[in-house]
């Protein structure tokens, strides 16, 4: 539940400017240190998953704020992120948010539109990790070329897929903080 605190404290992310590099870093910073705790914490309190997951296997876009709620709300003992060149840098802060180290997480570099990569990637770590438990994959960041594969690949491996949904701010090219919630996709099989 989003309390007049955390109202505010949107309310104050949004009325910061962003007409240069160095207010849109704050406005980004802002929302990184300031309003991701604070939807960690909403985002935890809405979400009751009943299973336990051993591993977890992510595609990493630009944004690693989705991936970190859904990392921390299903607490896997082991983390595959997939991503590109590009977006590699983002792992940092997923991990400083996250607690993930290098001892439960695994990192795979893969071409952005390259399928391949990413289901040698998941096969690789369904191997390594089916006899220690239930193992998901989270579809939301990546390209849709790296999402879509990963969806396919979690399909024919039998994975729970999930998803981050939120009410998108166009204006401020993010999520509109407490607004997110993880959504677990139906197999059609």
């Amino acid at each position: 539940m989003i309390n007049k605190q955390f109202t505010d404290k949107i309310n104050k992310w949004k009325e910061m400017p962003r007409n240069n590099p160095d207010e849109l870093c704050r406005a980004d910073n802002y929302f990184d240190t300031v309003l991701m705790p604070l939807s960690k914490e909403v985002f935890i309190s809405n979400h009751s998953v009943e299973k336990q997951y051993y591993g977890m296997m992510l595609t990493l876009g630009t944004s690693w704020q989705p991936l970190a709620l859904s990392i921390s709300a299903l607490k896997p003992e082991k983390v595959l992120v997939m991503c590109t060149n590009d977006t590699i840098d983002l792992l940092r802060r997923l991990k400083e948010f996250t607690g993930l180290d290098n001892n439960n997480l695994k990192v795979v570099l893969v071409d952005r539109s390259e399928s391949q990569d990413i289901y040698l990637a998941m096969r690789q770590a369904f191997h390594e990790w089916n006899a220690y438990g239930e193992i998901c994959v989270d579809i939301t960041g990546g390209t849709k070329a790296m999402s879509s594969s990963a969806a396919m690949m979690g399909a024919v491996l039998g994975l729970d897929i999930y998803y981050v949904e939120s009410k998108y701010l166009p204006l401020y090219r993010r999520p509109e903080p407490g607004s997110e919630y993880l959504k677990c996709l139906a197999n059609p099989s």
